[in-house]
């Protein structure tokens, strides 16, 4: 089942990503709300300070959450990188990821200084203390695979994105926008959305879709060369911005790149090796057809706003791919930690979770940004039921990763020799 590289002996204890998960749809309910109580023209401005919540209440409290939950895992796991301290490590990241969320993300609904300092803070201690770890134990892996070198490329367009983050926040703490904000607004999406969010999934990716859909691998130039392209043409749009010099040679050179990790990855799911239906298998697929055509979108549709582009890219690509990497990560650290517990009567990792609750979420969540996308179109109305679909999802999405920790705590605190008791 595990390809060369993966070691089972080092992972931290499940606990540590348990709370990531569950974290992240918590601030999916208040990103729906945000979307159901303030009207589309503030949301779809991206500058405005509403959007500005919008957009981190996504990047910080669910892609990051998440991102930074399953790293505390894939590092010691998949490249041997092992954090000495997990449990301090764990603590300290995500309290200060999940409050500094909250304050920093609060202070531009309410205008309030005060609480974009605290936030500003917390979100520096939290992403310093994860990435200066990273990028200390991931280089110094000497057995590398296309994911570790993934890792690393995300590690350090992390920190980048981190430093650009702190400079804006400073900037609007100081009230002194400067004539280059913008390029810096820009660059620190690139680095953030493509280098720290679409590398690690590729990087996760070349591991996963093998590993758990005994799936075809990736072709070796899309493993070892890509994530590098990528990362090249990251840093010339950033050149590029600053020098106003057009960025549409590179906007499409980028979602070529993109497109064509998506067809192979696509290709891979639909000629498995085992093809047994897996529920998952629809997040995965949906959110790489989301892939191609948020690109396509961005290439050729004139941006009046960025509204639909957000939700095509944000939840239909990102959001879609991580609830399905965690529909599959929570049931198998659970099996995997009961097994290194001597538990030999485990539930399979099918059985921690119901399908049919999979399903209901799924329709649920792709129901929600059905409608997010045409209220860019039509009207408010729509932002309310893809709000109120959206806050059901995540409840349920909580429910159900709930459901497995449940099972896996109430087995990890009974004796692995019960099972052999005659009652």
């Amino acid at each position: 089942m595990f390809n060369q590289g993966l070691s089972l002996d080092q992972a931290p204890p499940a606990s540590i990503p348990f709370r990531f998960f569950l974290t992240a749809p918590l601030f999916g309910i208040l990103l729906g709300l945000v979307f159901f109580f303030y009207p589309l023209e503030s949301i779809i401005d991206q500058y405005s300070p509403v959007a500005i919540a919008v957009v981190h209440l996504f990047t910080l409290g669910m892609l990051t959450m998440i991102i930074f939950g399953a790293m505390q895992q894939m590092m010691p796991v998949l490249a041997g990188a092992v954090i000495k301290k997990p449990i301090l490590f764990g603590n300290i990241v995500y309290l200060s990821l999940t409050l500094g969320t909250l304050s920093f993300s609060t202070s531009f609904l309410f205008s309030n200084k005060i609480l974009m300092i605290i936030g500003a803070g917390l979100l520096s201690l939290s992403f310093l203390v994860f990435f200066l770890s990273a990028i200390y134990l991931l280089f110094q892996v000497k057995f590398l695979t296309s994911t570790v070198s993934a890792m690393k490329i995300f590690s350090v367009c992390g920190i980048i994105t981190a430093v650009l983050g702190l400079y804006l926040a400073t900037s609007y703490i100081k009230d002194d926008i400067g004539p280059q904000h913008l390029n810096f607004v820009n660059t620190h999406a690139t680095f953030g959305l493509f280098g720290f969010g679409v590398i690690l999934i590729m990087g996760v990716a070349f591991q996963v879709i093998p590993m758990f859909y005994v799936a075809l691998d990736f072709p070796k130039f899309i493993q070892t060369k890509i994530p590098l392209i990528i990362l090249i043409i990251i840093v010339l749009i950033a050149l590029f911005l600053f020098l106003k010099i057009d960025i549409y040679v590179l906007k499409v050179i980028l979602s070529s790149m993109f497109i064509l990790f998506s067809v192979y990855g696509l290709n891979s799911l639909n000629n498995r090796r085992r093809p047994v239906f897996d529920v998952t298998l629809w997040f995965w697929k949906v959110s790489l057809y989301m892939f191609i055509i948020s690109m396509l979108n961005w290439l050729f549709i004139p941006q009046d706003n960025m509204f639909t582009l957000a939700i095509l890219f944000g939840l239909g690509f990102l959001y879609s791919l991580l609830q399905g990497m965690m529909y599959k990560i929570i049931p198998f650290l659970s099996w995997f930690h009961l097994s290194s517990q001597g538990h030999m009567v485990i539930p399979t990792m099918r059985e921690m979770i119901s399908e049919d609750m999979i399903k209901l979420q799924f329709f649920i969540f792709i129901s929600s940004v059905f409608f997010f996308v045409i209220a860019g179109f039509l009207s408010n109305i729509f932002l309310y039921l893809g709000a109120l679909m959206f806050i059901a999802s995540n409840m349920l999405l909580i429910f159900n990763c709930a459901n497995a920790v449940r099972k896996y705590k109430r087995l990890s605190k009974s004796n692995p020799m019960d099972a052999f008791i005659k009652k």
